[in-house]
């Protein structure tokens, strides 16, 4: 979950291509930027009959960044990261497509040339063969127009499984939550199937295979996604409907949380770097993160904070209107004024503005703004392992775990367990200042204590036990 204030310039997020000739392999370029440049690379892949593709921005540290949809007709490209307000349009030419990258209304030349793909090592990624089976299988939601993608994994064996759905954080992710090069995801489920459970993991609405709009999902829908796919789990003959848990990391904990407390069904509940503060104040530890780490000095830091507070409640009531427009705009406007120098100087004020106006005004956002876990946490009943790294800056481990125990505690749920991993971070990688830039330049995927802790967890909760000769799991009758 990354709700900062200061949206990066170049955020790159899955594409689906159709099949175009000559338009698969890697593709990279220069964006120029004042007197800098910044590298970009498009890695396209054909699937079934369309393609796939990721993003690589090597000059700020990322690496297999997916994007939201992608077109190519009559040589025309066409890349949206509609979360972002950017997309990327070029006419391809022989090897090089040449087009224009646009964000927050401001376009920048950028032609693409064939190039080959660079190597992105991360040792947990599963490799096939897999010793289980994996399905690809498709989960109607709560709207009849929306059909959620996603991997069934089933242990390699009969028997009736207990099952954990995993739902993933904020933005538009895949069923693998794929973030520079690292599928979190993809290493959970391939781990606790190893130790026999089943698992569902799948493709936001609007992402990936799954049809609808990201750009337009709230939290709510977001719920009714993971609603859904627990229903899905339920009328399979191999899960066992009684024994089913939720696993979701960071915003998707909030969400696994919204479904707990409304489905006495749910056997367990685990939170990944969940948030338990509201929303509001979530953004407003981040954004202070942020500006500490950019070196802003405390008074201006102060200033910045409460202009930042003024807008984020402002936006609680925001209903689109033109004079709530205008407010945000004049709003922006002070932040942008009280900035220091130094960072105005790197970025381009009309750039900024429009692409902060346009990620602040997502429904998605806002709902997030909206939300408190604490509503939901005090009706959740089931077991709860809440984790979060020492060195976790986008959801304070402290702050938000004990936000969370209280909540629970309040409820009367006394089947809660928290845990604080010293020197991880948000994704749960060992790393040394937590900030974001860590991400991709980390080998790990996730600490392998915490797989194993996860694992352990969720077999106490599920009421398995493990013959420990043959590794083999019965679940112990109650």
């Amino acid at each position: 979950m990354n709700k900062t204030y200061f949206v990066a310039l170049f955020w790159l997020m899955t594409a689906t291509l159709f099949p175009q000739e000559r338009i698969t392999g890697s593709w990279e370029g220069s964006l120029r930027i004042r007197d800098s440049s910044l590298r970009l690379a498009f890695h396209i892949e054909e699937n079934d009959t369309s393609y796939t593709s990721r993003m690589d921005s090597p000059d700020q540290g990322a690496f297999g960044l997916p994007t939201t949809r992608t077109t190519f007709r009559d040589h025309k490209l066409e890349i949206v990261a509609s979360g972002l307000g950017l997309f990327y349009r070029g006419t391809l030419e022989k090897d090089t497509i040449h087009g224009f990258l646009n964000q927050g209304g401001i376009s920048f030349p950028l032609s693409l040339r064939r190039a080959e793909k660079p190597g992105i090592y991360r040792p947990q990624t599963p490799v096939e063969p897999l010793p289980y089976h994996s399905e690809e299988v498709a989960i109607p939601s709560g709207d009849e127009k929306i059909t959620l993608a996603g991997t069934l994994t089933l242990p390699d064996r009969g028997g009736r499984f207990p099952a954990v759905l995993l739902i993933a954080g904020s933005g538009p992710n895949d069923r693998d939550e794929t973030l520079y090069g690292h599928k979190p995801f993809f290493v959970i489920s391939d781990h606790l199937t190893r130790h026999g459970f089943a698992t569902l993991r799948y493709d936001k609405r609007g992402v990936g295979k799954s049809t609808g709009d990201f750009r337009s999902a709230t939290m709510q829908d977001f719920e009714e996604d993971a609603k859904a796919a627990v229903a899905y789990l339920q009328q399979r003959k191999e899960i066992d409907p009684a024994n089913i848990g939720l696993s979701g990391h960071s915003e998707g904990g909030l969400v696994a949380a919204m479904v707990a407390s409304e489905n006495s069904d749910i056997r367990f509940t685990v939170l990944m770097a969940a948030p338990g503060t509201p929303g509001v104040e979530v953004v407003m530890d981040q954004n202070e993160i942020s500006m500490l780490h950019q070196g802003v000095e405390p008074e201006t830091l102060a200033q910045l904070q409460q202009i930042n507070r003024e807008t984020f409640e402002m936006l609680l009531d925001w209903n689109g209107s033109e004079a709530h427009k205008t407010t945000l705009r004049d709003q922006l406007t002070r932040f942008w004024d009280h900035l220091p120098l130094l960072i105005r100087l790197k970025a381009n004020k009309d750039a900024f503005l429009r692409s902060q106006f346009n990620a602040l005004t997502l429904p998605g956002y806002i709902s997030f703004l909206h939300s408190d876990p604490s509503r939901y946490l005090e009706k959740v009943t089931c077991p709860v392992l809440a984790i979060n790294g020492e060195q976790d800056t986008q959801v304070l481990a402290g702050k938000n775990l004990s936000a969370i125990a209280t909540a629970l505690y309040k409820g009367g749920n006394r089947k809660v367990e928290t845990r604080i991993y010293p020197g991880l971070n948000h994704l749960f990688q060992e790393g040394t200042t937590g900030l974001t830039d860590e991400y991709a330049r980390s080998e790990q995927t996730l600490a392998p204590a915490v797989l194993n802790d996860l694992m352990e967890w969720m077999e106490s909760a599920a009421g398995l036990a493990v013959t420990h000769d043959n590794n083999q799991k019965q679940t112990i009758d109650e």
